[in-house]
């Protein structure tokens, strides 16, 4: 399969299994990766927000066509079959709190495209303050970036020819980075397929974003060369200031 499919597995299907799948087993224990836990900046907005976000300002909180220049085209975000599967490898992973069940509702925006770079957002209302703080501690812990890696590189060999020389790194960095305060953390990553010789780098990057019971993710990728990072930011700053209304 093409590049571009494999963009869209990577930029759309693992950040629905980032996003939703922070936890571990069904058991609910506290534990976290890192074995502490990490309150977020937005806690005393959060704790006073009694009722979780539903679908209809979910769907705000997203990205939307209005958020890109003319030239980004967006096609209805799909649901992937293997989304299920993959999100279960990642919780056995992090072996953290499942916190999925716990969800009230979750919204996708459409998957924008401009050449090969593809982006997509999505956000999920919570109806515990404790769930979020597991998740953003799961976000910081050890644990993350080296399942990250993992699940990359199982996504990209489903969408390879059998036998393709995938090499998958990412990196995760906790805290806003400059950007807005409700940002938890950024990650980046490089996926390297090499066929006939050649070699090819998927760039990806995903944004972890906190509101009100609410957690939001917006998700770059593109061959060759990182979505340009003014195009990006400004993509982040749309969804983290309506994600901090809830």
């Amino acid at each position: 399969m093409g590049d571009q499919h494999l963009l869209r597995v990577c930029a759309a299907g693992l950040g629905v299994v980032i996003l939703a799948g922070c936890g571990g087993s069904s058991s609910k224990t506290t534990s976290a990766a890192g074995g502490s836990r990490t309150p977020l900046a937005t806690s005393p907005a959060t704790s006073r927000s009694a009722t979780p976000a539903s679908l209809a300002q979910l769907e705000k909180i997203v990205l939307g066509e209005a958020d890109f220049p003319a030239a980004w085209t967006g096609t209805a975000h799909q649901a992937n079959a293997s989304d299920a599967a993959w999100r279960a490898s990642f919780v056995r992973c992090l072996a953290v709190r499942d916190t999925y069940g716990d969800k009230a509702s979750e919204a996708f925006s459409q998957d924008f495209a401009l050449g090969d770079a593809v982006v997509v957002s999505s956000a999920i209302s919570y109806r515990s303050q404790s769930d979020i703080d597991t998740d953003v501690a799961a976000i910081h812990g050890p644990k993350f970036a080296p399942c990250i890696d993992q699940l990359m590189k199982n996504q990209a060999a489903q969408s390879q020819p059998p036998g393709t020389p995938i090499v998958a790194s990412f990196k995760i960095t906790p805290g806003s980075g400059g950007g807005p305060p409700n940002v938890v953390g950024t990650g980046t990553g490089t996926i390297k397929t090499g066929v006939n010789g050649q070699q090819v780098v998927h760039y990806l990057s995903f944004t972890y974003i906190a509101g009100p019971l609410i957690e939001a993710e917006v998700d770059t990728t593109n061959v060759g060369a990182p979505v340009p990072a003014s195009e990006a930011r400004s993509l982040v700053a749309a969804v983290a200031t309506r994600a901090a209304k809830g």
